[in-house]
């Protein structure tokens, strides 16, 4: 065995530069993702949906959660934040709620009490403990526009106490 050895050459090792903050990345690439499932959800309520105040509802998820979605999509730009593909596009509906049938109303209100209360407590979180202070505001802004959504299926939930409880 031949050991060579290199005198004064010796590989430098690359000082790592900072990460960014991955917590605001993490917390916008599942905002996008949520985003788009509300999205994905509330078209097909406005498809299939049978009382017109869960169509109503679904409209008024397309609407709110695209929007805040483009906003999004622009801070993570200003902010140089790359979001895969998977967080930003080709989020299909979910299969249970495409194919429920005459059990849509319920299922949908069911899964988006679930998603609201859920998506409120991670925004809660990054808009109190966030790093990124331009992150930590989008949180918050879109705070009071989440718990008027919780507030609103709450609503249906109760209105539709029958179907939901099935």
């Amino acid at each position: 065995m031949i050991l060579i050895g290199l005198g004064g050459l010796t590989a430098s090792a690359q000082i790592p530069q900072p990460d960014p903050d991955t917590t605001a990345r993490h917390f916008l690439i599942v905002a996008s993702i949520g985003n788009l499932q509300e999205v994905s959800a509330g078209e097909l309520a406005v498809q299939n949906a049978k009382h017109p105040d869960v169509k109503s509802f679904g409209q008024m998820m397309v609407t709110d959660h695209d929007d805040a979605e483009q906003k999004l999509l622009q801070l993570a730009k200003t902010k140089g934040y790359t979001l895969p593909p998977a967080s930003t596009g080709g989020i299909r509906p979910d299969l249970n709620l495409k194919n429920a049938g005459n059990e849509f109303d319920a299922m949908y209100i069911h899964d988006m009490l679930a998603a609201h209360g859920n998506t409120l407590q991670t925004f809660q979180t990054c808009a109190t403990t966030g790093k990124d202070p331009d992150v930590r505001a989008f949180a918050e802004q879109m705070l009071p526009t989440l718990k008027a959504h919780l507030e609103s299926v709450k609503t249906l939930d109760e209105k539709y106490k029958e179907l939901t409880s099935k």
